[in-house]
C-alpha cells in the first residue's frame, strides 16, 4: 500500500472502530492499480454526516446536503463522502434529490467510468464490482452501466469520458463513443466554467491529439464555446504538443494561433469560456509576440515571460519538440538587453521638461519612447548624461 494510504488510515480506522464501513474510492484507487502518482485520496463510508462530524475534532462541511465532510487529520484534508444513491437528474447536472445508503456496490454503481468505480479497503484489497481493473488492462474508456442513462445524468461526463482518454492514453468503447455522439447537445446545459475546466485538461493530457479528433468525430466540439465553425482549424490544432506547455496562459495562446483567432477577435473568443482577465491579456500578448519577428525590441516588448511562452510555442510548431538550449539563449538575449522598462530610462518626464523648459503634453511621452527605442537598440547608452547630448545633437533642445 502506498504511503499516502497508510497516512490516511488512521480516517479509516477510527470509521471502522465505530462500527461503519469505510473504504478509499474513486480516483487514488484507480491511480495506485496504474501505478501513477496519487492525487487526493478520497473516502467513502456508510456513517451520516452527522456521525462523521462527531467521530473526529477537526472538520468543514462542503457539502453536507450530497453527504460530503471534510475531515482534517494532521496536516492533510480528505474528503469524506456517506454512500449515496441519486433520483432524477435536473438539467442534466445535478440530482434532485439523494439518499443516503449502507451499499458501496450501490454507491459506486453511480459513478461515471468503471475506471473510477473501484474502491479499496483498509488492508489494500481492491473491490472492482464494474471492471474496472480490465479496463485499465486493456485501456479503455467505459461508463458504469449504460452511457446514455450515465451521460443523461450529467452530460459532461461526456467531455470528461474523453479527457480521461488524453490523460491516460486510453481509448473509448464503441457503445461509449456512440452514446457520445447521440447525446453530445446535452452538453449545452452544462455551465462553461465546468466545460473549460475538463478542457483544458484534455489539452494538457499525453494524448491531446486523439482525444481532439475524437472530439472532432463524436461532434461534441460543437458544444464548446467558440468551436462551431472551426471543425478544419482544430483537426490542425490536434497535432500540436499542447502537453508540452505548463501554464493556462500558453496553452490558450496556442489555441488560438492554431485555430487562426486573430488578435482582434481573441478577446471574444477567450471571453466566451470565461477565462480570468488576466489569463486573457496574457495569451493574447504571446500570440502578439508569436507574430513579430524576433528583434531587440520585440523582445523588449514582449517582456520574458511571454518572450520565452512565444518562442516555445514556435519550436513546437516547428520542430514538434522544446530546444532548450536555445531558449536559454534567447533567455540570456533578453537579460542583456540595457532595459527592460520605460521606468529603467536613466531620464524622467520631470528632466524632460526641465531641459526643454515646455509645459507638459503629449511630446513628453513621444520623446521619451524615442529615447527609449535608441537605448533598447544599443544607439545611446542608459546614462542621463549621454541622453541629453543626444537630444541636443537631434535638434531637440
Amino acid at each position: 500500500m502506498e504511503q499516502v494510504f497508510i497516512k490516511a488510515l488512521p480516517v479509516l480506522h477510527t470509521l471502522i472502530e465505530a462500527g461503519h464501513q469505510a473504504y478509499f474510492v474513486g480516483g487514488a484507487v484507480r491511480d495506485s492499480y496504474m501505478k501513477r502518482a496519487i492525487g487526493d485520496v478520497d473516502i467513502a463510508t456508510d456513517a451520516a454526516p452527522d456521525q462523521v462530524e462527531r467521530l473526529f475534532q477537526r472538520t468543514v462541511d462542503v457539502g453536507k446536503e450530497h453527504g460530503t465532510i471534510i475531515v482534517l487529520w494532521e496536516d492533510e484534508t480528505y474528503e469524506v463522502t456517506t454512500f449515496r444513491t441519486e433520483s432524477e437528474y435536473e438539467d442534466y447536472r445535478r440530482p434532485s434529490d439523494v439518499q443516503f445508503i449502507t451499499s458501496l456496490e450501490e454507491d459506486l454503481k453511480r459513478r461515471d467510468l468503471t475506471i473510477n468505480a473501484m474502491a479499496m479497503t483498509a488492508d489494500g484489497k481492491v473491490l472492482d464490482y464494474f471492471g474496472g481493473k480490465k479496463d485499465i488492462d486493456q485501456k479503455l474508456i467505459r461508463t458504469v452501466g449504460k452511457p446514455e442513462d450515465r451521460f443523461q445524468e450529467d452530460a459532461l461526463r461526456m467531455l470528461r469520458a474523453i479527457r480521461f482518454m488524453s490523460q491516460l492514453g486510453f481509448t473509448l468503447s464503441p457503445q461509449t463513443e456512440e452514446a457520445i455522439t447521440q447525446e453530445k447537445s446535452l452538453l449545452s446545459h452544462v455551465s462553461v466554467e465546468r466545460k473549460t475546466i475538463e478542457f483544458e485538461k484534455l489539452l494538457q493530457g499525453r494524448a491531446s491529439r486523439q482525444a481532439l479528433q475524437t472530439l472532432i468525430q463524436t461532434g461534441l466540439y460543437e458544444e464548446l464555446p467558440g468551436f462551431y465553425h472551426k471543425r478544419e482549424n482544430l483537426m490542425a490544432a490536434s497535432k500540436f504538443p499542447f502537453s508540452a506547455l505548463p501554464s493556462r496562459e500558453e496553452l490558450w495562446a496556442a489555441l488560438l494561433i492554431d485555430l487562426d483567432i486573430n488578435t482582434k477577435d481573441a478577446p471574444l473568443f477567450l471571453k466566451t469560456w470565461k477565462l480570468p482577465g488576466k489569463v486573457m491579456k496574457e495569451a493574447i500578448h504571446i500570440v502578439h509576440t508569436f507574430k513579430q519577428n524576433l528583434n531587440v525590441m520585440t523582445m523588449y516588448k514582449a517582456g520574458e515571460k511571454s518572450l520565452l511562452s512565444a518562442v516555445k510555442i514556435s519550436q513546437l510548431r516547428q520542430n514538434g519538440k522544446l530546444d532548450e538550449e536555445k531558449l536559454k539563449d534567447i533567455q540570456n538575449a533578453y537579460q542583456s538587453l540595457p532595459i527592460k522598462s520605460l521606468k529603467d530610462l536613466d531620464i524622467t518626464g520631470k528632466d524632460l521638461l526641465a531641459l526643454r523648459n515646455r509645459p507638459a503634453g503629449k511630446w513628453v511621452s513621444e520623446e521619451l519612447q524615442r529615447i527609449e527605442h535608441a537605448v533598447v537598440t544599443g544607439k545611446l547608452s542608459n546614462q542621463k548624461k549621454y541622453i541629453e547630448e543626444w537630444l541636443k545633437r537631434c535638434g531637440q533642445h
